[in-house]
């Protein structure tokens, strides 16, 4: 697909909820990014009807069917509608209100240039996801994430096929009957019909975090889709075992953090704002 060029190199979206209440964390969340951030065009994102004004803040509407519970939100954060919002910018950063930023590196973090950024699912005995392979060691969280507006819609505007037909069954024994062999050649030539074999027959079927397609299936699509490897990502941002990523690092601080309430709230009491 052809995108013009943006003209605005980069954009923090915060997510609402259908509430126009924030809690307490919540609001150490925003001013953390009012502090650092304050510059950057802010926008939040909330469901039609939904009241917010705090100065600085656009709000850019959508469907309430988005809002209201994380697989409402992971609909969203697979549409091209909601990239197609930001084409005015290269970047998004998408900022979760369990997030936290610690500095103003967020153009450097532009500069370099990767199609996705976020929290390391870092392996750990004491991490949710420890031995689970669709996340452990992969980058990363998308609740504080970096994310170039024209690679995500490049991934959604794919032809690819969801598998390739030649492929299918590959990993099924081996068919024994008639009957079984031509089962099979018969859903093999289903899988040439794209309505049945794409990314958007896929999505419809997904139960899987957003974040989870970003870094597992982005690069089925749009092979070029650069991930930020895990010790570059490290450096962006923490999300569990913060003390753990804090020795990984040398003991800096990275960009920001993610769910920092969830994951050891004593580690981050030092670095908040007051």
């Amino acid at each position: 697909m052809s995108i013009q060029p943006a003209s605005k190199t980069v954009a923090v979206v915060v997510p609402l909820s259908m509430s126009d209440k924030l809690t307490s964390d919540e609001e150490l969340s925003l001013r953390h990014l009012v502090h650092f951030l304050e510059k950057y065009d802010k926008y939040f994102i909330a469901p039609q009807g939904l009241c917010v004004d705090i100065q600085g803040f656009k709000i850019k509407y959508f469907d309430k069917r988005y809002f209201g519970s994380a697989f409402a939100h992971t609909k969203l954060m697979l549409s091209r509608e909601f990239y197609e919002s930001f084409l005015d910018y290269k970047y998004i950063l998408n900022y979760h209100l369990d997030a936290l930023v610690f500095s103003d590196h967020i153009l450097e973090w532009c500069n370099a240039d990767f199609d996705y950024i976020a929290p390391p699912w870092i392996p750990h005995e004491d991490a949710p996801y420890k031995s689970n392979g669709m996340f452990a060691g992969k980058v990363g969280n998308g609740g504080f994430s970096l994310r170039k507006i024209e690679s995500f819609l490049k991934v959604l505007s794919s032809k690819k096929y969801n598998i390739e037909p030649k492929s299918y069954g590959a990993h099924l024994p081996m068919a024994k009957s008639r009957f079984e062999r031509l089962t099979l050649q018969g859903k093999r030539l289903l899988k040439y019909v794209k309505k049945f074999n794409d990314l958007q027959w896929e999505l419809r079927g997904n139960r899987h975090p957003e974040d989870y397609f970003w870094a597992n299936r982005a690069q089925h699509y749009y092979p070029e889709f650069k991930i930020a490897p895990v010790e570059v990502a490290l450096r962006f941002a923490f999300e569990c075992v913060p003390r753990y990523c804090f020795e990984l690092t040398n003991h800096t601080l990275p960009f920001g953090c993610h769910a920092w309430q969830r994951y050891d709230r004593d580690f981050w009491e030092a670095y908040l704002l007051k």
